[in-house]
This record gives C-alpha cells, structure tokens and sequence, in this order.
C-alpha cells in the first residue's frame, strides 16, 4: 500500500509506551511549565487545515484560473468570442478534486449529458426554424449571435412558443431524472445549462446553419471546461479513492484505539462507590453544567458521566466512518491503480473492520446497560443510594468491577499494540525506525537502552508478532476464572472442581452457603443476570481481541504470500466494469459527492428496496392477458407522473419558465438578454431543492455567498487595477480561499460553488472586453457595464434566480423538510424490520446447523451474510443523515404548532440502538456454529445447547410486523392500531431450565458459547426494552385509533364526552 504510506500522518502511538495505562510520572518530579503555542500555531490548529486539504484547495482553484488565463490568447479568444467564460464556468462545476473514479464517472456522463443535449438543442432548432418559416416570410440576419457564425433575426411569437414548450419539457424530464437518480446530480445540472442556454437563443436562428455553428461552438465550450478540469484532476496532485479508502482505513484504526481508551476509562469509573449517582454541580464539567441549564441533560448523558458521554461519541464516529468506507469501496475497487492490495484484499479489510466495530459498539452499549440497572434500583437519586440494599449491590459490583481492572486494562493495552502491528505491516502508518535507539545511545545525551530488558519483548511491527498476541489473548481467556471466582463467592457458590481447568467434568458438586437463596426464584433471576452482564463484557473484550487478532493475521499473511512485496498494475475485472456499466443508471446509494442537496440538507440517499416502494394495487389483479399487459403500461406512465420525482421536475420546470419567459415575449425578449437574466434560470437548476428546509438554508446562505462574491470581485478587480495577469492572480487565491469551505464544511458546497461562479461570471466578462474590446463584446445585444455596475447587476440576478427557486419550493405546497425526514425516518424502520428479519433468519439457521459452507457463495448462509452487511451499511448512513437532517428543520418557518423534534430525534436514537443490539445478537450466535475456541472437551455442552434451542421456538417474527406497521405509520402519517404492545421478552433462560435443569448451570461458565448467550440474552432484552419506547414515541407522533366509549352522567355539566375530554387520541380515528 505504498501509495499512501507516506502521505498519512498518524499519532505517534507507535509503542507500547503510548498504551493506554502509561503515561504517568513520578508525582516528586516537577514538571515543566508548558509552554503557550503561539497565535499563528492557535490559529492553524483551530482551522483544521493540513496538507492534504491544502493540495485540494489548490487543484480546486485551478481550472478556473487557468481557464481565465488562455482566454487571454488572442486565437483562443477568437474562437469562443462571447461565451468564453463558460469555460471557467464548467471547469468548476467538473468539481476537479473528486478523486479519480468518482471524477471520471461523473465526467463520463456530463459528456454523454452534454451530447444529448446538444443533439436536443439542434432538435428543438429545428423545430424553431420551421416554425418560423411557416408563419413569417423568409429574413435575413439582422445581427451577430452569441458566437461566431451564429447569426440571429427579428422576433418570432411561434419560433418562441415552439422553444418555450421544448424548454418546458427538457427541464421537466431532466430532474425528474434527477430526482430519481441521486448519483445524476452534477451532470444534470450540467445539462440544465446547456439546455437553457440553447432554449433562449433558439428562437433567433434563421437558418439550420446558424443554429447548428451555435450548438457546435456552445458543445466545444462546454468540452474545453471539462478537458482543463480532467487534466487537473488527473495531473495535479492525482487523488485516487484507493488513497481515500487506505487513509480512511488507517483513521479507523486510531478511532478504534481511542474507542478502547474511552472504554477502558469508563469501565474504571464503575468501580467507584458513587458510580451510579448523579453528581453534584461541583462534581461536573464545565459542559455538563451548560447542557443542564439549557435542558439538553437528556438520556444520551449516561448517568451524567462524562466518560459514558465520550465512549458514545467515540463509538458513533467508529460507525460513520466505516459507513462512509463501505461506499468509497465501491469506487475503490473499479479503479485501475498502482499499488498492492487488490479488490478482493479491500473487501477482507472491511470485512475485518466490522468485525471489530460490532464487538466495539456492544461494550458500549453497557453504559446503557448499567444506567438501566441505575434507574430500576435506585441507585441514580442520592435520596435511595444510601440505603443499605443499595449499598450493599453497588459494593458487589464495584468488587467485581475491580478484579476486572488489571485484565481489562491488559487487554486493551495488547489491542492498542495489535491496531500498531496492522498500521506498520499494511504500510498504513510509517514504522519506527530501528537506528533511533542507536541514536539515542551513542548520542544526544540520552541514556543507553537496556538490552537486557528489552530482550524478549515483543514489540508492533516485528515478524512473530501475532504469536504473541494469540498468547495475550489466550491469556485474558485465562483470567476470566479470577472474576468469575469473585463472583461466586459473593453468592456463597462452591464448586469442588474448577470449570475452568476441568472442561470435561460436567458432574461438578455446586454448593452453596445460603440454600434459601439458590431456590428462590427472584433472587435466582437476579444472580443469572448479573452473571450474564459479567460474561457480556468479557466476551464482547475478548472478541474484540479475537477481532484485532484476525487483522493482525490479515496483514501478515500479505507480507507471506509477496502482496506488500512490490506495486502492480490493478485493474478491475470485465465482471466489475459490467455490474458497474448496468449499475450506474439504476437507483442507487449516492454519497455526498454526488449529491449537492443532499450535502446542503446534511444526508445521503438511500435506496430503500422495491418493496418498500412498490405497493400492490388493491384495484387490479396482474394483467394475464395481451390487451391487459399492453394496456398496463398506460398505468404505469401515470403512475410516473404523480410520483414524487415528476413533482420536483415539474417544479423545476416551471420556476425556470417563470424566468424564461421574460425571452419568449415580444416585449421583453431584448431585455432579458440586455441584461443576462439566463443566468437567473441557471441559478435556478443549480440552486432549486427537493426540501424547504434546505431551501430556507440555502437562500440565505446563496443570497450571502453571492453578495460576498459581488464584492471580492470588485476587490480582485480594483487591487491590481485591472490588469489581466494580476486579476487572475487574485482569481486564484479567493477561489483557494473558497474551497477551504467546501472541504471544511460540506454542508456549505452549493453555497460556495456558487459564489465561486457569480465571482468567475462578473470578473471573467471583465476580462472578456478588456480582451475583445467594447464594440465585439456588445455585438450580441448585450450593452457594456463596468465592474462596479455588472456586479450588482448580477448580484440581483442571481438572488431573483434564487428567490424564483425558493417560491417554487414552497408553492403549491411546500416540500418541507420536515416531511423529507418523517419519510426517510420511516425508510430507517422499514430497513430495521429488513435487518430484523435477516437476523431471525440467520439465527435459526445457526441453530439448526443449515448454514452450509460459508466459503461458498451459493450457500444460505453466505447469501444471509451479504444481505445483512449491505442493510446495516444503509441503515449506518441514513441515521447519520437523519440526525443532519433534523437539524435542518429548525430553518423552515413554523406556522401552527411546533415541530416535534424531540420525539423525531428520540425515535432515531431508538432505530440506533435496536440496530446495534441486533448485529450484537448476530454477531454472538455465530459462536453457536463456527465456535473459535471450542475444543473437543466443550463441544459436548455445545451440542446439547443448539439441540434444546432447536426445540423451543426461540425467535419470533412479531418485531418484525411491529416494525413495518412503525414504518408504514410514521411514513404515511397514520395513527397506529389500539392496544400495540411490543411481544413480551422470551425468556429463553427459563424455558432452557425447563427442559434441562444442569444446561444453564455456573458449571458451565468457562464454555465460550455460554458467553455467547449471555451476551444474547441481554442484547435481546435490551431490544424489547427500546421497542417498547419506539412505540410509544411513535405513538406520540401519529397517534393511536381510539375505540373506546365512556359512559357520562347527563347532571354533569362538564365537557366529557363519548370520546372523553380530551377528544379522538388519533390523527385519523
């Protein structure tokens, strides 16, 4: 992976020093004072920038630049003439920094956009032509066009008409297209251009041959941009998305260790006595105070710790992240590239990453698990906490928690160490270099290693490495017995052979100093459970040991087998490049790249299923017959036209013909193009979106950036006093300036694109009379403004293209983005009762031994497997688009009663957390059929375990009929049914007892699958307990079918009625 060895800059947690338990000095020493970092040092660090996002900021800017600077050549500027500066324009809508195969698929089709555009433009000419010389009498040409050879007449009303009805329909179709291919988005809006630009000159053209010069010279145009662009992208710091994937890959792998850290330090909060208690305002930080005071203390602030706050936080940005790889990857591995690590290498890399996060995010989730057991208990209010019950249970967990220390805190500090092997091995991170322990002893004053100490120790990055670190593991596995032991002996259990040492002995004699206590079936219930809450965190520490082991053995074994040896050329397979072909024209999950208003409203889009899409029409059956089929396509086409997607279009349309018009009538047609109002329309299709709350934030922030850019382009301007050399100089730099925004803050991209085009717009015709001269600039009707007149000029241009854009958004009805969250919002719990159903499926096949090879990939399994890793990928990014989403919708005016962002918000988290319990409990029952540490001794208990729960029915699919109902209502708007309860929680533990009493017993403890169903039992309940409250915020928000009948006396003289005094509790009883 020797392209990005070099290139990523990782935290110097290189040896085992850096771990998380080191770091601690002498408390006699006194330590140095530290020294205050510098303004220009505070400043650098708070921008965020680093050489990476310096490099792309100059290859933004340079298209642009160069753009402007060979229209200074006087045969280039002969050519293009008028329309030159749309060169610059569509360098910079070719978005050069995209990395190389996501630039080259867009680029491929704004080239096929453009051509058909252009054979539409010579179409929709023609049709003018014709127009005209059926209802006028042949003209001669009566001025020059917008190009050389692009001769243009008077006005014609049918010419006109013909092109407003082409225009019309171009705009129409293309966003419907836009709005149903999210990953169109920049070539659509490339072709909207062209489409407006051709559609206003159109009428014009007495002759095909005029017409056809224009539509050539408008094509070349066009082409010149994007060619300046490409070779930009392709020449100037090529980025390729392999180097994204692999830096991405090694982010991951320092998130997942300060993951550990926050992990390690919230689990060592539990072993103080008060660790359950709220704390006292000294007790908390400074930002614990502010969110109390301004009511945002809400569940996320785990026992109001704020190691509970950073594990959640820490683990929630793990999960973005692989969410955000998941979808590089799929650029990835198209890419022709040289490097070492091929596709099928990328897929194991991610394969092994969720391997990882999975185990990762369930030790998270204790923090939840123990503020449960906080609240059930009383242990959270300082008033119940003292009693001596309490007291007494906190003590218990507080010891069990302090045994746990010392192997916890090894663990994590041999994972930390295991993360540095795979960074160093897979070229990832650059590997400490062997003479500076030379350096240090035979020089700089530094004292000479200890040889003897160091010999032996095994350090990251050297050969071996993974031996030592199954040893450590194995270790861990070891010392479980110690806290097990304590566990134990605090419920007076004695057993006369350890479970541990003995495996085989299954006829332990389990003794127990309190005999009332193991028959009674409450205290029973509670030791099972505390029990299974120990076995859950030490199984999920060891997996995840289990998991960073398999990377470590991943990037060995491509040491052996010669992969990391020397680059090569790699190139995608046919295979890829036909499922790519077929795939690109489909719907399909879009990243932020792609989609401008998706990263303007802060998500992605997400392709949900045609079963989420698709409904069965209640009012036919399928056609069988030939007249039934072939007149089924006339239902279909209307169905087409009342979708959501024709809606957009037909918005998009309109707003432009709102603009356009102005030059399609006799009246106006010489004003609007006197004073450029085309731009206006273009403003239009850049800038129109499917939300209004996207709307309302991108007005402002367009009318904002528009009025910043009318004023530095006079400062550019003015600065070097119209000089060329300078002003493109100047064009540069701000252009520089700009794109920090667009790297820094996706969400501000349209704003800053737009910007960047109004600035190339006023400051690129300046140039353009300065090099033509007044009189064959004016020459196509457009009359001459100096700077400080153009740039207000096209400031209110632009802000009425703007304004056209945002009416058209709310009129008829607005598409709120309120209402764009409640149905992707419904979209998450349709993909949940998906996963759900994937899970149920997939465990009873693991309990049944139906499986079937996992290497195969025509196996049940193996096809579970993908499905399931492809609905937890979306489900990953439409939560984190969700959670951006919301935040938009404090932008839309409110007229009636607030929006309910509080439930929305509360529902989210809800999905979030019954996924990550349901790819926990995935996760888990693998152990039942691919055990990885069962040996012949324990595989007994194994078998009779899967043969009892082979006999219950232990899953059920009523979760996922709760969760498609919870979809259909939240998307729909409608009330849920009376009396929805979530199925009561199986108790497996008891059922299990029933039919075999010794099958559960602490004996058994020391067997991995155990563990495994500790784990499962928890995540399960924990999933009850989250339905549970999905369904009643979901009733909050839709509200519930009332049915019910109250008897009322007639003397009373209140307002009670049949329905009660509140009235109806739905929506739509």
């Amino acid at each position: 992976m020797a392209e990005t060895s070099d290139q990523v800059k990782m935290s110097p947690q290189t040896q085992s020093q850096d771990s998380p338990s080191e770091g601690s000095t002498d408390g006699n020493e006194e330590k140095p004072p530290v020294k205050k970092p510098s303004l220009v040092k505070r400043l650098w660090d708070g921008s965020g920038l680093n050489p990476g996002m310096l490099m792309m900021m100059v290859k933004g800017a340079l298209p642009p630049a160069i753009s402007l600077a060979v229209y200074q050549s006087t045969p280039f500027a002969d050519v293009y003439s008028t329309i030159g500066y749309l060169v610059a324009i569509m360098s910079v809508l070719s978005f050069a920094i995209l990395p190389r195969s996501k630039f080259i698929q867009t680029m491929l089709f704004n080239i096929i956009g453009v051509s058909i555009g252009a054979a539409i433009a010579i179409l929709e000419i023609y049709c003018s032509v014709q127009a005209r010389a059926h209802t006028s009498p042949p003209t001669k040409a009566t001025g020059n066009g917008p190009s050389p050879g692009a001769k243009v007449t008077t006005y014609n009303s049918s010419a006109s008409a013909v092109s407003a009805i082409w225009l019309f329909f171009n705009i129409y179709v293309v966003n419907t297209l836009r709005a149903s291919r999210p990953q169109l988005q920049f070539p659509v809006i490339v072709y909207s251009i062209f489409a407006n630009v051709a559609s206003v000159y159109a009428p014009n053209f007495p002759t095909m041959v005029a017409g056809i010069a224009f539509a050539k010279r408008l094509m070349e145009t066009f082409f010149t941009g994007f060619a300046i662009a490409t070779g930009v992208s392709l020449f100037i710091f090529p980025v390729s998305v392999r180097t994204l994937l692999f830096k991405q890959s090694a982010g991951f792998i320092a998130a997942a260790q300060g993951t550990l850290k926050a992990q390690i330090a919230y689990l060592q909060t539990l072993e103080k006595k008060d660790m359950f208690c709220a704390p006292t305002e000294s007790g908390k930080d400074e930002k614990d105070i502010q969110q109390i005071r301004h009511g945002k203390d809400n569940a996320a602030n785990v026992n109001g710790s704020a190691e509970a706050r950073r594990l959640k936080a820490a683990i929630g940005a793990l999960g973005e992240l692989y969410g955000k790889m998941h979808t590089d990857a799929t650029f990835a591995k198209r890419e022709m590239a040289w490097g070492k690590l091929e596709a099928c290498d990328i897929d194991e890399l991610l394969k092994l990453f969720r391997g990882i996060i999975l185990p990762m995010t369930g030790m998270s989730s204790t923090a939840d698990i123990f503020q449960r057991i906080a609240v059930k208990r009383g242990w959270t209010q300082r008033e119940t906490a003292s009693s001596p019950e309490n007291e007494k249970g906190r003590n218990q967990w507080n010891e069990i928690m302090r045994t746990l220390h010392d192997p916890f805190q090894t663990m994590t500090e041999t994972m930390h160490d295991g993360f540095q092997h795979a960074l160093y091995t897979l070229e990832l991170a650059k590997s400490p270099k062997k003479q500076k322990a030379n350096n240090r002893s035979n020089g700089d004053g530094a004292a000479p290693n200890d040889v003897e100490a160091d010999a032996g120790v095994m350090k990251p990055g050297d050969s071996g490495y993974a031996v030592y670190l199954t040893k450590k593991i194995d270790v861990f596995y070891e010392q479980r017995k110690t806290t097990l032991a304590v566990w134990c002996r605090q419920r007076g259990i004695n057993m006369d052979a350890n479970p541990f040492e003995s495996p085989s002995q299954t006829d332990l004699n389990i003794t127990t100093v309190n005999a009332k206590r193991i028959d009674d079936p409450d205290e029973h219930a509670k030791n099972q459970r505390q029990l299974y809450l120990v076995l859950y965190m030490e199984f999920l520490l060891w997996s995840t040991g289990r998991a960073v082991l398999a990377l470590v053995h991943f990037a060995d074994k491509k040491v052996e087998d010669g992969t990391l040896k020397k680059n090569k050329l790699i190139s995608p397979g046919l295979k890829r490049i036909r499922k790519w072909v077929i795939g690109s024209l489909k719907i399909e999950d879009a990243g932020a790249e792609h989609t401008p208003d998706s990263i303007e409203a802060g998500g992605s889009s997400i392709y949900s299923g045609e079963s989420f899409r698709a409904a069965k029409d209640p009012e036919h059956l399928p056609p069988t017959s030939t007249w039934q089929r072939s007149t089924n396509v006339l239902r279909q086409f209307s169905g087409l036209l009342r979708s959501p997607e024709s809606a957009f279009g037909f918005r998009v349309a309109c707003a432009t013909l709102s603009i356009a018009i102005v030059a399609f009538l006799k009246n106006t047609y010489v004003f609007f193009t006197e004073q450029r109002l085309v731009w206006a329309m273009i403003m239009v299709a850049i800038g129109m979106t499917t939300t209004a709350g996207s709307g309302v934030f991108g007005f402002f922030g367009r009318i904002v950036g528009t009025a910043i850019a009318m004023c530095t382009s006079l400062v550019i301007w003015y600065i070097v006093d119209g000089h060329p050399a300078g002003v493109i100089v100047f064009v540069f730099l701000f252009i520089f300036v700009e794109f920090y925004f667009v790297m820094k803050y996706p969400r501000f991209t349209v704003v800053a694109i737009i910007s960047i085009i109004t600035q190339v717009l006023i400051v690129g015709y300046e140039l353009e009379v300065k090099k033509l001269g007044v009189a064959v600039a004016t020459s196509s009707g457009q009359p001459y403004y100096p700077i400080y007149l153009l740039a207000p000029y096209r400031l209110a241009c632009v802000s009425g293209g703007m304004l056209v854009a945002f009416v058209w958004t709310f009129f008829p009805y607005p598409l709120t983005a309120r209402s764009q969250l409640r149905q992707d919002l419904g979209v998450s719990l349709y993909l949940l009762a998906n996963f759900y159903s994937i899970v149920h499926t997939t465990i009873d096949l693991r309990v049944t031994g139906a499986e079937g090879n996992m290497e195969s990939k025509e196996s049940p399994g193996r096809k579970l497997q993908k499905a399931r890793d492809k609905v937890y990928v979306k489900e990953l990014a439409l939560l984190t688009g969700l959670r951006q989403h919301s935040s938009f919708t404090a932008w839309e005016p409110t007229f009636g009663g607030k929006f309910p962002k509080q439930q929305y918000d509360a529902i989210i988290q809800g999905v979030q957390n019954i996924l990550n319990y349901l790819s926990l409990i995935s996760y888990s029952s693998n152990h039942f059929s691919h055990d990885p540490a069962a040996s012949p001794d324990k595989a007994t208990w194994l078998q009779d375990f899967a043969r009892l729960i082979g006999k219950l029915d232990a899953t059920s699919q009523d979760i996922t009929s709760i969760l498609s109902l919870l979809s259909s209502s939240v998307t729909n708007g409608n009330p849920l049914p009376p009396y929805l309860k979530p199925p009561p929680s199986y108790k497996l533990s008891q059922k299990l007892e029933e039919l075999d009493a010794d099958i559960l017993s602490v004996s058994h403890i020391a067997e991995p699958g155990y563990s495994a169903f500790a784990v499962m039992q928890i995540a399960s309940s924990l999933v009850s307990d989250e339905l549970g409250k999905l369904i009643d915020n979901v009733k909050a928000l839709v509200g519930e079918v009332d049915f019910s009948f109250h008897v009322v006396s007639t003397a009373d003289s209140s307002e009670e009625t049949l329905l009660g005094k509140d009235g109806p509790k739905g929506k739509k009883d």
